[in-house]
């Protein structure tokens, strides 16, 4: 059996690998509606097709907070700064920092390889049929020319090489602008844990980082700091008052999704946000990376929130995340665009819709778990390979010699 202390550290990873799945499934829900309710997201009552223009009513409301991609990413960069750090607060080891920095770049790319390469293979194989969806769905604007190149092959080499895993190049996936900021943000993490390895004031050198963020209106990188910070409130969390807590917590959970139903567009027309103080609005760009640390920092309080997001499904989309994240939008542009296209003349659109809903699930979520076991964890343990195979030091001997005359010295 586990013990206490084991099975207390594997529920954190369970928790927050369920935020990291319910994160990943609203960024669909986000492409989704930015490709067949695109009206949610830019409210023009022209490219409404829900009566009453309800998608426009849904855009203008704080439930919006769950299609509202640009704050799901933030939640997954302030979560990857907590568990990319969390292992080093418990053994407070430097091989950790050091392995966790040589592995990330191959634990990234590979997936992401594999993704480019799908998205150039079936644009080879002409099997997107997201254009003339588009049109009938006005919105040509975002789910029209995301797969679109004058030179495909050379536009493959380049990105599948370098410009997605360094430059966040999104041209065969929109999910893919991400990946260049996930990486170096992951890198900062395991440097600042180094830099600032035995040393007394790590608050005051992670509250530097936090201010020169905010200076250099690095929005991004401050989640990966901020995620940081979360590893002192669980450390501390027995200390907190038990009350305080339960009643504290959901509502600082219901404030970062409050904060994260501010528009991604920034346009405040209609909805809550358009009565907000005018000497908030300097601050907006902030608003989603600061909900999702809330959020985040909720559940890390509460051990009651942690078993809502620890069950059955919440573990299954934590196991696929990655994967769900990365195929969703090359699903909805061949497999979803074609059964689209099939059905709407006979359908009408928001019937056709409804079906392309359920068909992308069908096969996105076995999809995606295929792609996490057959792909995604054997990069994983691939990438521990090479580390451990190429770059992983030797102990070294002397300094275990002398260590040891130290010992005996003492004795």
């Amino acid at each position: 059996m586990l013990s206490e202390s084991r099975v207390k550290e594997t529920s954190k990873l369970i928790y927050l690998d369920g935020i990291r799945g319910f994160a990943a499934f609203c960024v669909f829900l986000h492409h989704f509606g930015l490709a067949f309710y695109t009206a949610y997201f830019n409210y023009f009552q022209s490219s409404a097709h829900l009566p009453g223009a309800l998608e426009i009513r849904y855009g203008h409301s704080l439930l919006s907070v769950f299609t509202n991609g640009n704050y799901w990413v933030c939640v997954f960069f302030v979560l990857s700064g907590f568990v990319l750090s969390q292992k080093y607060f418990n053994t407070q080891s430097l091989e950790d920092l050091v392995s966790g920095a040589q592995r990330r770049f191959l634990r990234l790319y590979i997936p992401v390889a594999f993704t480019i390469t799908l998205s150039f293979i079936l644009i080879c194989a002409h099997l997107l049929y997201n254009k003339p969806v588009a049109v009938i769905a006005h919105s040509e604007w975002w789910f029209g020319p995301f797969t679109s190149y004058p030179d495909c092959l050379a536009q493959y080499r380049d990105s599948v090489l370098y410009k997605t895993m360094l430059g966040g190049d999104s041209t065969f996936d929109t999910t893919l602008w991400t990946m260049a900021i996930e990486f170096f943000g992951s890198l900062l993490v395991f440097a600042y844990l180094a830099l600032t390895h035995g040393t007394r004031n790590r608050v005051g050198a992670l509250l530097i980082m936090l201010l020169y963020c905010y200076l250099t209106d690095s929005v991004f990188t401050a989640g990966f700091v901020l995620g940081i910070s979360l590893n002192y409130t669980r450390k501390n969390r027995h200390k907190q008052n038990k009350y305080l807590v339960m009643f504290g917590a959901p509502l600082l959970m219901l404030f970062g999704l409050f904060l994260g139903a501010y528009p991604t567009s920034n346009d405040r027309t209609g909805t809550i946000f358009e009565h907000m103080g005018h000497s908030l609005y300097d601050y907006t760009p902030w608003f989603h990376i600061i909900g999702a640390y809330v959020v985040i920092l909720a559940f890390t309080l509460s051990l009651h929130m942690q078993r809502m997001v620890s069950t059955r499904v919440f573990r299954f989309l934590g196991f696929i995340s990655f994967s769900l994240y990365l195929l969703h939008p090359l699903v909805m542009a061949s497999v979803g665009s074609y059964a689209f296209l099939k059905m709407y003349n006979r359908f009408g659109y928001n019937s056709t819709v409804a079906a392309v809903f359920v068909i992308c699930l069908a096969v996105m979520m076995p999809a995606s778990w295929l792609m996490a076991k057959y792909i995604d964890n054997p990069g994983t343990k691939f990438a521990r390979y090479v580390y451990e195979r190429f770059f992983k030091g030797k102990p070294d001997v002397f300094a275990g010699a002398v260590e040891g005359s130290k010992d005996d010295s003492m004795r």
